[in-house]
């Protein structure tokens, strides 16, 4: 009869700490999975911080092999070369069209946010000198190509 007792006390405490476990990781989902309020304004500031990590990133000695598009997790890196010519007639065409004359006419160029369409946003700078895409790959400026539903995820 003891034992019985023991058994059922047992078999009773097991099964509270799995459902506790089960219980935390379906809470978790559900905090991840949540609709989320989210105003222009904080996304653009989300974009901007984003941006300028990835500016940092490649404004510095990041050494890798020169192609057109870095292809990461977060986000997808283009560059361009302000002599090349510009195909398309899109607002990404446009802009990479504005970079390139304002770069060919040794305008000053500094960082922008365009918002593609509803799902993407572009991040554009130039490269700057010391940069080893600018020096190595012959490139002047990047999009850093942004998808809106994964900012809006990592906002918390």
């Amino acid at each position: 009869m003891r034992y019985l007792i023991y058994l059922s006390l047992f078999s009773v405490l097991a099964c509270g700490r799995i459902k506790q476990e089960d219980t935390s990781e379906i809470r978790a989902e559900i905090e991840r999975s949540m609709i989320k309020r989210v105003t222009e304004k904080d996304l653009m500031q989300e974009v901007s911080v984003w941006g300028e990590q990835a500016k940092k990133k490649w404004d510095a000695d990041y050494r890798v092999e020169c192609q057109q598009t870095y292809v990461f997790d977060d986000y997808t890196l283009e560059v361009y070369n302000k002599d090349l010519p510009v195909e398309g007639q899109g607002v990404k065409s446009q802009l990479i069209e504005a970079y390139s004359y304002g770069l060919q006419q040794g305008q000053p160029v500094g960082t922008n946010i365009q918002k593609l369409n509803d799902t993407l946003f572009i991040y554009s700078f130039p490269l700057s000198d010391k940069s080893y895409l600018k020096q190595v790959c012959k490139q002047d400026f990047a999009f850093v190509l942004l998808s809106s539903k994964k900012i809006i995820s990592q906002i918390k």
